[in-house]
């Protein structure tokens, strides 16, 4: 009798010493992600290259994996850093469009990279229609006077975008903010003054520094994406931003805890 149950294909070598790192759970989302391709391929879901992509939202996941916002997210990052897909992002509460990349048959190459072969590889090109609008970069600016000299600036700001998992998220269509952020950070724990202006509120540098080393790629995505998001004029986007990423540690946590 023919079952009709169906399946989820998982890739065996996932399972071997390469990927030993990777969550269980990641490499099951992957194995959903390889399910909705072949939906999309049915459906034209194709850019302008004719490579196919795929939507599958946080919410899925968070619904998939009875799971927070916050998981979801982690889930998306390692198969980014493994580079078992791309994320564009389209911006204005626009899904992402996922592109999953495929193994080759042979061991001996993981992905079809060549242009003959479409893996579904993001390109590396911003598509007009999906583009983001640029956020306002006028008032960000270092102020090198403010810099403490006694701090290596160029050590801590490759400290940084390694806390940061600056290289996932770089695979990310997040313009030029993503670069300001980094700069922020390193200028703000760089900082010479006792006090950071916070909000309506004068921090101490020190506890300002502790908050600064708490941030993850979760809270540099939630903060670009809150940017995007939001409507109001923003007179200083240097004290925005910094205030964005100081509250990040805590509102993250609340929108995961409630599933915002």
């Amino acid at each position: 009798m023919k079952s009709s149950y169906r399946f989820l294909k998982v890739p065996l070598c996932l399972f071997s010493d390469s990927y030993s790192q990777l969550s269980v759970e990641a490499k099951i989302l992957y194995a959903f992600l390889l399910d909705r391709l072949t939906l999309s391929e049915k459906n034209g879901f194709l850019d302008e290259d004719g490579s196919v992509f795929v939507y599958y939202t946080n919410s899925e996941v968070c619904r998939t994996f009875c799971c927070g916002s916050q998981k979801a997210t982690r889930l998306f990052r390692e198969l980014e850093k493994y580079r078992l897909i791309n994320r564009r992002n389209q911006g204005r509460g626009k899904p992402d469009a996922i592109y999953v990349n495929q193994f080759e048959e042979s061991p001996n190459s993981l992905f079809k990279n060549n242009d003959n072969q479409h893996s579904g590889v993001m390109k590396p090109h911003i598509l007009e229609c999906g583009k983001s609008p640029p956020i306002n970069t006028e008032y960000i600016h270092t102020e090198d006077s403010h810099i403490n000299l006694s701090i290596s600036y160029n050590v801590v700001k490759e400290e940084i975008m390694e806390q940061i998992e600056y290289d996932v998220l770089a695979q990310r269509d997040f313009g030029g903010v993503l670069e300001e952020i980094v700069s922020l950070i390193t200028d703000t724990y760089c900082s010479n003054e006792s006090y950071v202006r916070i909000g309506k509120r004068e921090i101490p540098i020190a506890t300002v520094r502790q908050r600064l080393l708490m941030l993850t790629a979760e809270h540099i995505e939630y903060v670009i994406n809150s940017l995007e998001r939001n409507t109001t004029e923003i007179k200083n986007m240097r004290a925005y931003m910094l205030t964005s990423l100081y509250n990040s540690i805590d509102t993250l946590e609340a929108d995961g805890l409630y599933g915002n």
